[in-house]
């Protein structure tokens, strides 16, 4: 007998590729140069890339067990103000800032344009799709949920469930372990070059690189060359163009 088709899945990064995190950090570091005279005089542009970096910082600490989630919090206010070359808040002072700048950037939350529609066309051609994600579950969950994408994905593996981070190659597998898919047939789709790419390469996986503020079609990455895309609904196209597994 025939062996059934290979299972066609897309595996998707959240923060910054579904998740439009980039949105909802503008929409509260608005809120904040408003609350804080300090901030006043720099650039909000300035201000937005500054606490975008402290908080990766703070972030991939975290991840590598050097300082703990709810520390992460204090560490990336911190970096943000020495950064600026201001004096950092104390604790208190923190906890201040973090409840102006947090129900902003929650309120704000929405999905990456084009990714709820090529979500749902991906899902009419028949793929399984996934979202791997460095995060807490409880967390991770409820973002998915808040911009509609939840119930649009098969399943969701974030670090904490899986005791290892991207890239690590661990994480890739127990995803295509629960879906049942092939190498062959899957994606990976982030806007990280060395967890998301990099990641998936070094697991087998094809990639393809988000980058909105992208201008190239392509980028190398360890010696293969990765389509960008730089909207979530180029993804159909470049997943017709390089693989034809599509239909019209």
């Amino acid at each position: 007998m025939p062996s059934a088709p290979s299972k066609r899945t897309v595996l998707f990064d959240l923060d910054g590729t579904l998740f439009d995190h980039y949105h909802s950090l503008s929409c509260g570091i608005s809120l904040i140069r408003q609350r804080y005279s300090a901030l006043a005089s720099f650039d909000s542009t300035d201000l937005i890339n500054q606490y975008n970096a402290s908080l990766q910082l703070a972030y991939d600490e975290y991840l590598r067990g050097i300082i703990t989630y709810n520390e992460a919090d204090y560490r990336k206010v911190r970096l943000f103000f020495q950064g600026l070359g201001l004096d950092a808040p104390d604790d208190a002072g923190i906890s201040e800032f973090r409840g102006v700048y947090r129900p902003a950037y929650r309120d704000s939350r929405r999905a990456t344009p084009g990714s709820i529609e090529t979500l749902v066309r991906l899902r009419s051609e028949g793929f399984s799709l996934a979202i791997i994600t460095n995060g807490q579950t409880k967390d991770q969950v409820e973002k998915a949920k808040a911009i509609g994408i939840h119930d649009l994905v098969d399943y969701m593996i974030t670090s904490e469930e899986a005791g290892c981070c991207k890239p690590d190659k661990l994480i890739f597998r127990l995803a295509m372990d629960a879906l049942g898919c092939c190498l062959s047939e899957t994606y990976m789709v982030g806007d990280s070059v060395r967890s998301d790419v990099r990641g998936a390469l070094d697991s087998g996986i094809k990639a393809i690189l988000f980058s909105p503020m992208s201008t190239d079609s392509h980028q190398v990455v360890s010696g293969k060359t990765v389509p960008v895309i730089c909207n979530m609904s180029q993804l159909i196209e470049v997943l017709e163009i390089s693989s034809g597994i599509l239909t019209t």
